[in-house]
């Protein structure tokens, strides 16, 4: 019985790799270059990662199933399973995580940048100006966006190029109305600190507005890894009552049982973090 349940539960491995497109294997450290795709993704995000923090974090968690596979009296072939299965898991939790951190500074700064623009631009109504008045030392793509802009107007003097530009890097409706302000101001002047006044509101509302959904999904993810801490002390509770009537822990009833447990549970687990794989920037709010 517990054969079959290894080759479907592989199996299902296999299908959810081919599904991601071999993305799900793709950081696993039985690959000869897991470790290095993996430390190129972090990379990207602008952490650094070593090989000898990787390896300290997987014994940790391993030690964990460890630990849990002798409580519950599980069989071998099943901790080696679940081992390989947090090989797999492990790597894109800590992406997920990282790209949720970036993501955050990322939102700061775009958002901070708008309001310095924005602020400086009431007082001297011309965008190069203002760009090169937006003092505050920007990192990243914030100042390589900054600097796309400022040679825009250089080679082209066209401000709708320049805009376009702030739109293509983030094409959300607060940032569209701004570009298309600033472009009107600029060829038709015209009375425009009321507009701003309202763009620097609908900024700061989507600051609000993210930060609060951001809490709630935090939320979300701590409420569901404390019922997965839960589900463990009711289920360790229920092996000591079937210790006591002498059930027979090593049959394959209640060995497919903690199996389907330690998978629901891995499965939570991954689901709880996968909430922190989404961009700051709602896909809803584009144009």
């Amino acid at each position: 019985m517990m054969i079959v349940v290894y080759s479907v539960s592989f199996l299902g491995l296999l299908a959810m790799n081919l599904f991601k497109k071999k993305e799900f294997f793709k950081y696993g450290l039985f690959r000869r270059k897991g470790f290095t795709d993996l430390k190129k993704t972090i990379l990207t995000y602008g952490y650094n990662y070593n090989f000898k923090t990787h390896i300290l974090v997987i014994c940790f968690f391993v030690g964990m199933l460890a630990f849990m596979c002798f409580v519950f009296e599980v069989r071998i072939e099943t901790f080696v399973f679940f081992a390989f299965l947090i090989l797999l898991i492990f790597p894109h939790i800590l992406i997920w995580l990282l790209f949720h951190s970036y993501q955050e500074r990322l939102f700061n700064q775009f958002t901070m940048f708008l309001q310095n623009f924005i602020a400086i631009y009431k007082l001297h109504p011309k965008t190069y100006p203002t760009l090169c008045e937006c003092d505050k030392v920007w990192e990243g793509q914030i100042l390589n966006l900054k600097q796309k802009m400022k040679n825009s107007l250089l080679e082209q003097g066209s401000i709708e190029a320049c805009m376009q530009i702030l739109t293509d890097f983030q094409p959300h409706f607060i940032v569209h109305n701004l570009a298309t302000l600033i472009c009107t101001i600029e060829n038709h002047g015209g009375s425009y600190g009321e507009g701003l006044d309202l763009i620097q509101d609908d900024i700061d509302d989507w600051i609000e507005d993210i930060y609060t959904f951001k809490k709630q999904q935090n939320g979300t993810k701590n409420k569901m890894m404390g019922l997965c801490f839960m589900s463990l002390g009711i289920a360790y509770i229920a092996k000591s009552m079937l210790s006591q009537i002498h059930f027979n822990t090593q049959g394959g009833i209640y060995q497919m049982s903690v199996f389907l447990f330690l998978a629901c549970l891995m499965f939570t687990i991954l689901m709880a973090h996968r909430i922190f794989s989404k961009s700051w920037f709602e896909k809803e709010e584009m144009l």
